[in-house]
Parts: C-alpha cells; sequence; structure tokens
C-alpha cells in the first residue's frame, strides 16, 4: 500500500478520468442495446397486432359459415 502515496497527485486525475471514461462508455453500451432491444419488441408487437387482426377476421368469418350450417335444415 506504501506505492500508491508515492503516486503524484496529477496522476490521479487521470486515473480518475480513465475510471470515469469506462464507466460512461459501459452507461452508454447498456443504453444503446435497451434502444435496439425497445426498437424490436416495438417492431414485433406491430406485427402481433397485425396477426390478431387477421385472426379476428378469419375468426368472424369462421363463425359466418358456422351460422349458415346451422341454418341448413337436415
Amino acid at each position: 500500500m506504501d506505492g500508491l502515496a508515492y503516486i503524484p497527485w496529477f496522476a490521479w486525475i487521470a486515473i480518475a478520468g480513465i475510471v470515469v471514461w469506462g464507466i460512461t462508455a459501459i452507461a452508454g453500451m447498456f443504453g444503446r442495446k435497451n434502444t435496439e432491444l425497445t426498437k424490436a419488441v416495438e417492431q414485433s408487437t406491430a406485427v402481433n397486432e397485425k396477426l390478431l387482426a387477421k385472426l379476428d377476421t378469419i375468426d368472424g368469418r369462421l363463425g359466418a359459415v358456422e351460422k349458415t350450417l346451422k341454418d341448413i335444415p337436415e
């Protein structure tokens, strides 16, 4: 631990700058990943909503066909 006492004050400023830069870089990396994930989820949600609307349309058609088949006398 005596070795740390001999590091000049201006070197501590550089060391602190490197640590802060590293923390900033890591935070930025996580921020970009979250943005990319958000975009992917939004795109997936849009596709799922379109698919759900299409399935609702098909369900309505199927209901009409079932009603027609039930109305046919045997």
